[in-house]
């Protein structure tokens, strides 16, 4: 893990329970405007709502800050206008607080702090507010600080008038392998326009002499290395993000050496969801230099409902339980058996409830061992 996953609980600690009974008093207050249609009951959870909002931007937990935002803006939208507060919209956000109270209780059973889990809740949300664009890297917090190699040798330096001879050549360069990509019939980029835009980028980046100027420019390397990966130069937002490349470079030849954070992001991300093995190690340079592995979260997003959520947190508690009989028995009291063999076939009970086909077997497996404990002890 990284800085960025590295999540200190201490603060966390301090204001969850305030957050819970944040959470808890925003779902009465919905569960209460289901029954009696009174909008006030939308403005005391979207109050809740803010106040949780509040206690996760003091302990830095930028992401799930996002997602209450987002949320906060729904259930402001659905106060101005009453006919909007559909089941359909109250279920979004009933699933919303279930997630960010999951994710909280995971970060405090040791999970990773990796937004992007919330991203299945963050895009319900925006899409039930009509928002027209959704950004996964809304959830995707790099350490941006990080910057490349040191060069085994100085820049040469270079006139204004050769520097701006350069950039207008590699941005045509730039622009040809873009061109090129966007003609395609298919949509797929060749190797040659890939080849194309990671020269002109290269190019420029020789040409920054501090690490921060060539920050930017590495990770553009990088970026176009990873859509080396079809999944991910399928995705129409790469194209996009390829033409704000194109304008960062019009940018630096009018004298700006300014780059939005969000651009950064938008890279980095696109690079931490490419495959490992794709590109021609500039990608893979960023995912380790970043640490971007533990940042993107493999696997499809899953959302829990209701009913795994209770039941994921049952199974939390007698999890606890049954560990706590495991350490007596193995600090020498033969009695804790009985009840670690108790407590492991109801952890195998509820991993029924969850849906989870390898968490059942999980459970049914823990179950097992522990009976086969129990007739053996020895």
């Amino acid at each position: 893990m990284n800085a960025a996953t590295e999540f200190d609980l201490g603060p966390l600690t301090w204001v969850k329970g305030e957050i819970d009974a944040a959470l808890d008093r925003a779902g009465e207050a919905l569960g209460q405007f289901r029954e009696e249609k009174d909008a006030t009951k939308l403005k005391f959870c979207r109050t809740h709502i803010h106040q949780v909002r509040g206690a996760l931007a003091i302990v830095g937990l930028d992401g799930v800050t996002q997602v209450t935002e987002a949320l906060e803006e729904l259930l402001s939208g659905l106060e101005a206008d009453g006919g909007k507060a559909t089941d359909e919209m109250l279920g979004v956000v009933e699933r919303a607080v279930s997630a960010i109270r999951q994710y909280l209780d995971d970060l405090m059973a040791g999970e990773p702090n990796q937004p992007l889990r919330l991203l299945p809740a963050y895009r319900a949300i925006n899409e039930a507010r009509g928002a027209a664009r959704i950004r996964p890297s809304d959830l995707f917090f790099p350490d941006l600080s990080i910057r490349p190699p040191k060069r085994a040798e100085p820049v040469a330096r270079i006139s204004p008038e050769e520097f701006r001879a350069c950039l207008k050549r590699e941005r045509m360069r730039f622009q040809k392998g873009l061109l090129s990509w966007l003609r395609h019939p298919q949509g797929v980029l060749s190797a040659q326009s890939q080849a194309q835009m990671l020269e002109a980028l290269a190019a420029i980046e020789i040409t920054q002499e501090t690490p921060a100027a060539r920050s930017f420019w590495w990770v553009s390397q990088g970026f176009v290395d990873a859509l080396s990966d079809p999944h991910v130069a399928a995705v129409q937002d790469t194209k996009h993000l390829c033409a704000r490349i194109d304008l960062q470079i019009r940018r630096l030849l009018e004298g700006s050496r300014n780059v939005a954070e969000r651009l950064l992001r938008d890279a980095l991300y696109y690079v931490g969801l490419s495959a490992p093995e794709s590109g021609k190690g500039l990608a893979s340079a960023l995912r380790s230099s970043f640490q971007l592995e533990s940042l993107v979260p493999r696997g499809e997003l899953m959302q829990t409902t209701a009913p795994q959520e209770l039941a994921l947190r049952r199974l939390r508690e007698v999890i606890v339980a049954t560990e706590e009989f495991w350490n007596k028995f193995c600090a020498g009291s033969a009695a804790a058996l009985s009840g670690f063999a108790e407590q492991a076939k109801n952890c195998a009970q509820v991993t029924v409830t969850v849906g989870n086909t390898d968490l059942k077997r999980l459970g049914q497996g823990l179950a097992a061992v522990a009976a086969w404990l129990a007739e053996q002890p020895s």
